[in-house]
């Protein structure tokens, strides 16, 4: 009864700001009704794929696929293959399809030939150092940020300090979500003092959500401590369907849970998967505050934030090389694009946009990767 009734207050809380309900989970996969074909198709990230695919309502060129599993066919014709899923997917795909030594497939191993299939990745992760090149371009369209969900009937504490390497060799460890991920914490007590065991939840391999999460705990895939699961690949990113124990607790993009809230008025198909997730607050500072037209929207002073761009082979958008392609120039290069354009439909599905940065082709580059 006591997890009953904190759970009605939540949800009253969250109406009080006429803010973000839990819902019901809605169909999935929103890709180009089938048998329709786009010029220019896009994969990748589960971060961005509903803010794209907004987009894709307003600039009809684009194809949105969404990350996820199963296979797509994205032109007349072509080739079936497996959905990328995730932004480092993403990107490996769109290098598939260039295909520069005429030889690469998708998925590398055991996969088909995608060339000419992929025109631009989606990717909530900035341009790794590890392919070092300038063969891709991450092209900046909007601002994300953050933070952690758990389980919204469970004692978790709500507002927890990132932490630093600076604390590491505290004893006791301080509560933090470093030394969370670290699992030098690995209780927390709830309100009636028991000790409840963390769970500390990564989404799935290759997902740029759990990169940059990783990245901004000072962490890495190798310090991450063996607490931390992915429940064996199967944690798909901004979902809070695994989020089911009072100790459960998950990276989660706050445009992502905005967006989910308002799927019922967007319009696109908006899977709402928040479940039974509350997000909480880092070092104090709330995830969202109340928008002047009424709901809420992304804090821009949120401390975890970072760019989310669309990649797209460079030569293709540099004229003068015989790969220009104007319409995909048209569609993401400058303030004047048609994605940057559009920067309503960006804020309505919960990013933050990014003025003059937007549409920046110089700044961030990469080579293949594979």
């Amino acid at each position: 009864m006591k997890a009953r009734n904190k759970r009605i207050g939540v949800i009253a809380a969250a109406a009080a700001i006429g803010a973000l309900v839990f819902g019901v989970a809605s169909p999935g996969l929103a890709d180009p009704a089938g048998g329709t074909f786009k010029p220019i198709v896009g994969v990748g990230s589960d971060t961005t794929q509903d803010v794209v695919g907004g987009l894709a309502s307003v600039i009809p060129e684009i194809g949105r696929y969404n990350a996820g599993g199963g296979t797509i066919q994205v032109s007349d014709g072509g080739p079936t293959f497996n959905r990328p899923n995730g932004s480092t997917a993403g990107v490996q795909a769109l290098s598939a399809s260039v295909n520069d030594t005429g030889t690469r497939t998708w998925p590398a191993s055991g996969g088909v030939s995608i060339t000419g299939q992929i025109d631009f990745a989606r990717s909530s992760s900035a341009p790794s150092g590890s392919f070092p090149g300038t063969q891709l371009t991450f092209i900046p369209f909007a601002r994300d940020a953050v933070t952690f969900a758990v389980n919204a009937a469970s004692d978790f504490p709500r507002d927890i300090p990132l932490g630093s390497s600076a604390q590491d060799s505290i004893s006791p460890a301080p509560f933090t979500l470093r030394n969370i991920y670290r699992c030098t914490v690995t209780t927390y007590l709830d309100e009636d003092l028991n000790p409840v065991t963390i769970r500390p939840l990564i989404p799935q391999s290759g997902s740029g959500t759990r990169s940059f999460w990783i990245g901004a705990l000072g962490l890495t895939e190798g310090t991450l401590g063996g607490c931390v699961t992915d429940l064996g690949n199967t944690v798909q990113e901004h979902s809070g369907a695994q989020v089911t124990g009072p100790g459960d607790i998950v990276p989660f993009s706050i445009a992502q849970y905005i967006a989910q809230g308002n799927y019922s008025t967007l319009p696109t198909t908006v899977a709402e998967r928040r479940f039974q997730v509350e997000l909480g607050r880092i070092g104090t500072v709330k995830p969202v505050i109340p928008s002047v037209g009424g709901g809420v929207e992304l804090n821009g002073n949120f401390p975890v934030s970072r760019l989310v761009f669309n990649v797209v082979e460079t030569a293709r958008i540099t004229e003068g090389d015989p790969k220009y392609d104007a319409q995909l120039a048209a569609a993401f290069v400058g303030t004047g694009s048609d994605v940057c354009q559009a920067s309503s439909t960006i804020v309505q599905y919960g990013f933050g946009t990014i003025g003059a940065l937007c549409g920046n082709t110089t700044t961030y580059k990469q080579g293949f990767r594979y």
